[in-house]
């Protein structure tokens, strides 16, 4: 998949903004706060609906104005022009078409692959269980449309279950019911995602292998209440049973999913706890890269690989390694604050300051 061109409109400090890009390498390079990661960030919003710097649509909203428009010329394997735009009124909320006919977000979501490797990446190795989770349903959720249907109704069901449980409201009816749907939508998050370390785990040593330039043992391991053997709804209400009084103390759902978490491990070693601040970015470039290639085999399209300030994280050795990977995998759009050795190879080179892009050459 290429994205070949992009318009935006009161979208961050944009007024206007209309691009063409390379399809293999572009390079984005400005002093910080000039607007080299918003342009990044409208890409991943038109393809996951969603902002990977901010939870709410208001805050991407050229100041002094209600609404904003991202509007993205795809190109796909079979050389075929799609038109996709997204619409965000701030009081009427989102509208996405393509090929101008209107589509939801879950029939949206993995059209146009998309891989992220930003300042923030770094705490889905070191961060909280929310950041690995996250991590985990993004990938699938853009390989799997029926993945993200499972996903967004266990949160509702969960949603509706919770209220029950902060109002005490366990003994109705429908409390059962909730409980039953938790269930039945929860085996099949869990099920999705543990077929996704089995396919996930080779690729990834091998992406760690190549670039740490060591066949060091490195692994996702899913940190379930669930073996695949117990995987059943009625397991799952078994379990709901058993932690019912705990519930009804914490007023809130004990059991499922949203509360699983996944280790890397390098060597026998929990990352996280254990690797040196060397090993975990080299562990970040690799889950990336083999992120991308998952992608890119599940769905038989390229991503867009988007790569925001990647010389603040890693040293120019591993800058050159990480784009030489990545240039195989996808399309490349990557940002810096300085000027780079590495630009050269890029096919298009943007200058950005003061909301102004400038394409200097190709």
């Amino acid at each position: 998949m290429i994205l070949r061109r992009l318009h935006l409109r009161n979208f961050r400090n944009y007024e206007k903004l209309d691009l063409e890009f390379s399809e293999h390498s572009n390079y984005f390079v400005g002093q910080n706060a000039q607007g080299k990661s918003n342009v990044l960030e409208a890409i991943y919003a038109l393809a996951l609906t969603r902002s990977f710097r901010s939870t709410s649509d208001k805050d991407l909203v050229r100041l002094g104005t209600e609404g904003y428009e991202i509007a993205g010329e795809f190109i796909d394997e079979l050389g075929i022009r799609h038109q996709a735009v997204m619409v965000c009124d701030v009081r009427e909320g989102k509208k996405i078409s393509v090929d101008r006919k209107l589509v939801s977000s879950l029939r949206w979501v993995g059209k146009f692959p998309v891989v992220l490797f930003s300042p923030e990446s770094h705490k889905i190795t070191s961060g909280p269980p929310a950041e690995r989770r996250r991590f985990v349903d993004t990938l699938l959720s853009q390989s799997s449309s029926a993945y993200l249907t499972d996903l967004v109704e266990y949160y509702r069901v969960l949603r509706q279950r919770n209220t029950l449980l902060a109002t005490a409201a366990t003994e109705n009816s429908d409390f059962a019911a909730w409980s039953e749907a938790l269930a039945q939508f929860g085996c099949r998050v869990v099920a999705a995602r543990i077929q996704l370390i089995r396919d996930y785990t080779q690729t990834l040593h091998q992406a760690y292998t190549q670039i740490a330039g060591s066949p060091s043992p490195f692994r996702i391991l899913y940190r379930t209440r669930f073996e695949l053997t117990q995987l059943t709804p009625d397991f799952f209400l078994q379990l709901l049973r058993q932690t019912r009084a705990q519930e009804e103390r914490r007023k809130r759902t004990l059991i499922g999913p949203h509360l699983d978490d996944f280790e890397f491990s390098l060597e026998g070693r929990d990352l996280r706890l254990y690797g040196s601040r060397g090993e975990q970015k080299t562990a970040l470039m690799a889950l990336k890269w083999a992120e991308a290639e998952y992608l890119k085999n599940k769905t038989g399209r390229a991503p867009l690989i988007l790569i925001d300030d990647l010389p603040s994280e890693l040293d120019a050795g591993r800058v050159a390694h990480a784009l030489a990977c990545f240039a195989g995998s996808g399309q490349l759009f990557w940002t810096a604050a300085l000027r780079l050795e590495r630009e050269a190879n890029a096919e298009y080179h943007f200058e950005v300051q003061h909301g102004e892009v400038r394409h200097l050459h190709s």
